[in-house]
């Protein structure tokens, strides 16, 4: 009797946005959102070189940006980088509230650039 080898099911999006956030909170836990902000468009950029399938990374890199916001524990927007990530979460009511936060703030996000 033979046996095939045992393949590794292919990774889920939802489980590689739980593992990155496993990897990635403790280095982002304790710095400003400007800081956490900057690290996490590198991140983007990197694993959209390292990620073939746009498709898959476009499913992944949201549910990411959602597990780590409930990480922070889901915090009110305060400013404008972290509303910046808020609006790349999966996670419907994080992207009406940076929205939200981006139309009330709309003369300060203009004075920042």
């Amino acid at each position: 009797m033979r046996f095939k080898p045992h393949k590794p099911s292919p990774i889920t999006p939802q489980a590689l946005a739980t593992d990155l956030v496993g990897r990635c909170y403790g280095p982002l836990a304790n710095i400003p959102w400007p800081d956490r902000l900057r690290a996490l468009m590198e991140l983007h950029d990197q694993l959209r070189d390292d990620i073939e399938d746009f498709a898959f990374f476009c499913e992944a890199f949201p549910l990411f940006i959602e597990q780590l916001i409930d990480r922070f524990d889901d915090q009110a927007i305060e400013s404008f980088d972290q509303a910046q990530i808020y609006a790349n979460s999966a996670r419907q009511s994080h992207r009406d509230a940076a929205g939200q936060w981006l139309r009330d703030h709309a003369n300060q996000r203009s004075q920042v650039g």
